[in-house]
């Protein structure tokens, strides 16, 4: 189930970990706290921002979920966890709309009850990698996205891969996108593109990101672009 989410919900989303994340944050392990807040600092400004689409996947509680991701999930995370088989958030799906499009602010939460949030320290994170991968975003969106509609991101959580969450939230977008008649592009690492090219959108280019010398390979980022009529 795929659904608009309300401020309550900002504390119970959580997070896989692809490429980038630990590319990013490599003392996530050591500050696992300011990874979090990080995270609903991130979205709660996302869901705020008139020309962005944030919609949820939901499944029933696995309370065996920490055990299943790679990620560090403190005890004390300002969360308290459901009974197992209660419906949680476990993925999110985020987009940009085009400029100038009559669909920007028509998204937006009915409740504007934010929750508190803690400061972030920024402490798990790299600041040299930080800035290197905002610069290479920046360089690639404003190339390749101009006037289409992008998707900002997607994350489903391990502990329930292989359900369809990640197809339908990425299908959601693109109905949208054949209904308005708006190509939508994409940056993704290499798990994510793979889900895009399934999913019917044509790779533009590839640019590999390095990370010195706690990471010599880096990663490889992706540009995407799904085509409304099957144009190149």
């Amino acid at each position: 189930m795929v659904l608009l989410p309300q401020p309550p919900a900002f504390r119970k989303i959580r997070f896989a970990t692809p490429e980038d994340f630990i590319w990013e944050r490599p003392y996530h392990a050591e500050h696992p706290q300011d990874t979090i807040v990080f995270f609903r600092h991130e979205v709660t400004g996302l869901i705020k921002d008139p020309r962005m689409i944030v919609v949820v996947a939901v499944d029933e509680y696995d309370a065996a979920e920490s055990s299943k991701t790679e990620a560090t999930i403190p005890a004390d995370n300002d969360w308290t966890p459901p009974d197992p088989g209660d419906e949680v958030v476990v993925g999110i799906a985020v987009w940009q709309l085009e400029p100038e499009s009559k669909r920007i602010g028509h998204f937006q939460p009915s409740s504007q009850n934010y929750p508190a949030l803690a400061e972030c320290l920024h402490r798990d994170e790299n600041p040299t990698r930080v800035k290197i991968i905002q610069k290479v975003y920046e360089e690639l969106e404003h190339k390749y996205f101009g006037i289409v509609s992008a998707m900002e991101r997607t994350a489903v959580h391990p502990a329930y891969w292989k359900r369809g969450h990640g197809s339908t939230l990425a299908k959601w977008g693109l109905d949208l996108a054949r209904i308005d008649q708006v190509n939508q592009a994409v940056l993704a690492t290499s798990m994510g593109a793979s889900l895009f090219k399934y999913m019917g959108f044509k790779l533009i280019t590839e640019r590999q990101i390095y990370g010195g010398k706690e990471d010599p390979a880096g990663y490889i980022i992706a540009v995407l672009e799904y085509y409304v009529n099957g144009g190149d």
